[in-house]
């Protein structure tokens, strides 16, 4: 397993992509929070119609950042999943088995 690390046989990417998708959600939702507190505060000191304007444009986007957020790291997992796929390929056709058949259990698909 060490050794497979060492060599780039396994990636971390995808670990590493969950990760930062979860600081990423952290960071939206304290700038929603904020610029809703903003907001409150415009409404109290300057003018009503401004705060509930901020109060709006932080919900929307906070709901768009997450919406975007989502689809960026979705779109590099996916990368990653082609890029693994593409291996088992080039393993099969060089003959050698898959990761997941050398520990014993099948990948290959099902006959109904």
């Amino acid at each position: 397993m060490f050794q497979r690390f060492l060599t780039f046989d396994k990636l971390i990417g995808t670990t590493l992509i969950k990760v930062l998708y979860y600081i990423g959600l952290i960071g939206i939702a304290l700038y929603a929070v904020i610029m809703l507190l903003s907001g409150l505060g415009v409404m109290v000191s300057q003018s009503f119609i401004g705060g509930i304007g901020m109060i709006v444009a932080a919900i929307i986007g906070g709901a768009v950042s997450l919406l975007f957020w989502r689809f960026m790291c979705e779109l590099y997992m996916l990368f990653f999943r082609i890029s693994d796929d593409v291996r088992e390929l080039k393993e099969m056709k060089a003959g050698t088995p898959p990761p997941a058949a050398a520990a014993g259990t099948s990948t290959a698909p099902s006959e109904f």
